[in-house]
């Protein structure tokens, strides 16, 4: 918990607060607003993550050439102008292309400061470290939505848009006051010194794709959960969707706290498999229990898979590079949270449109289970254990705490 740890993680909780802002008001702006429908959501949750796939290895690049601050102090402004711009929208279709422009922005942050906290934490506690990390993405998540319900009452999605942006203004300012990247003023000296080992050959880095294809098929999945937890709510008999999402995400910030160090003890091959299990099940509860007791229960099964995935897919993937590599891989992996959430926001859109909701969430359940398989049958079978760095395991650190490598079991 040192001071660059908690600034990196107070910058990302801010634009994650703006992300959780944008939940109940992007489909209700869609809908109510600009007359949209359920394709419609859908296709703006598309191409937010479209455009974030499509910068993400350039991104990583940049990361690991220029510095992981640059990215996120960019991202925060880039996705603050593209969120004003949405204000005098009234169009659903002009609404796209902003909402890929501030997709761009937030892959930037998010980039740049999962690489950066990787970059502070040893090889044997990454998972831990991104345990951590994740009280600013689901506290942001968990309380922007119950701010951003209040803030659209009576369909006034310019006041929340408003905030929105000056979440991600604040955000960039505080990025002026992290600390510089080690990693920035290592490849500097290589440049000048003519070593061109350290430079990024190619944009995407194959360690990133098959943790990356498991995470997307459980961000498919999860897809459904933010896009028509709104309506549903309201259709069950809540009083709107801000308490759901809040019960989400204080259950993900339990377990991410007090079972940070689960994945790399239990192995991180049962933790993804355990997440995905949970995801599942929570999604086909919603399907099948149209009550207000189903979508709790279901809420909770789902914060508790959503809270395992990460990082032990995370830990997977970066241990497999050395640290000049990382913002590459890191880069490609998340990149996979925008393809998840683009094709179940397309494809399981369309499904509701036909089946209804409920429909949806049974589409979702089983994006897990496709999710589940490609884990045993591809991603575990090829892995390899990979040495902790000497240098990234402290001299006095216990050897029962310390293991000497990676568990993907």
């Amino acid at each position: 918990m040192s001071r660059p740890f908690l600034m990196v993680t107070g910058v990302t909780f801010l634009v994650f607060l703006y992300i959780g802002i944008q939940v109940p008001l992007v489909p209700r702006l869609v809908e109510d607003g600009l007359g949209g429908s359920e394709i419609d959501i859908g296709l703006n949750l598309a191409a937010f993550s479209v455009a974030a796939i499509a910068i993400r290895p350039m991104l990583g690049a940049w990361g690991d050439r220029y510095g992981r601050r640059v990215l996120m102090i960019a991202g925060a402004l880039t996705a603050g102008v593209a969120v004003l711009l949405m204000i005098p929208v009234d169009n659903r279709w002009l609404l796209l292309p902003l909402r890929g422009l501030a997709g761009i922005g937030e892959a930037a942050v998010f980039v740049g400061a999962a690489t950066m906290i990787s970059d502070l934490a040893p090889a044997h506690r990454r998972a831990e470290a991104s345990s951590y990390f994740s009280v600013a993405v689901f506290g942001g998540i968990g309380i922007g939505p119950v701010l951003g319900e209040p803030l659209i009452d009576g369909g006034h999605f310019g006041r929340g848009l408003v905030v929105s942006a000056g979440v991600l203004f604040a955000a960039a300012l505080f990025g002026l006051f992290l600390p510089q990247d080690r990693l920035h003023a290592s490849l500097a000296d290589a440049a000048d010194e003519g070593d061109d080992d350290l430079e990024p050959r190619h944009f995407f880095h194959r360690a990133a794709i098959r943790p990356g294809a498991v995470l997307a098929l459980g961000m498919a999945g999860f897809a459904t959960f933010n896009a028509f937890m709104p309506d549903h709510a309201n259709v069950v008999g809540l009083d709107g969707s801000k308490w759901v999402f809040a019960v989400y995400s204080v259950v993900c910030l339990v377990v991410r706290l007090a079972g940070a160090r689960l994945p790399e003890r239990y192995g991180l091959g049962r933790s993804v498999s355990t997440a995905l299990v949970l995801l599942s099940f929570g999604l086909l509860t919603l399907a099948a229990v149209a009550t207000p007791f189903g979508v709790y229960a279901g809420t909770v099964l789902v914060g508790l898979g959503m809270a395992f995935m990460y990082p032990a897919l995370m830990a997977i993937a970066v241990n497999a590079v050395r640290e000049s590599q990382r913002a590459r891989v890191i880069a490609g992996f998340t990149m996979f949270f925008e393809v998840g959430t683009a094709v179940g926001g397309i494809l399981f859109g369309a499904i509701a449109e036909v089946a209804g909701k409920r429909g949806g969430f049974l589409a979702g359940a089983m994006a897990g289970v496709i999710g589940l398989w490609v884990l045993w049958r591809v991603l575990l079978p090829t892995a390899t254990a990979s040495p902790v760095e000497a240098a990234a395991v402290p001299s006095d650190a216990p050897t029962r705490r310390a293991p000497q490598f990676t568990d993907l079991s």
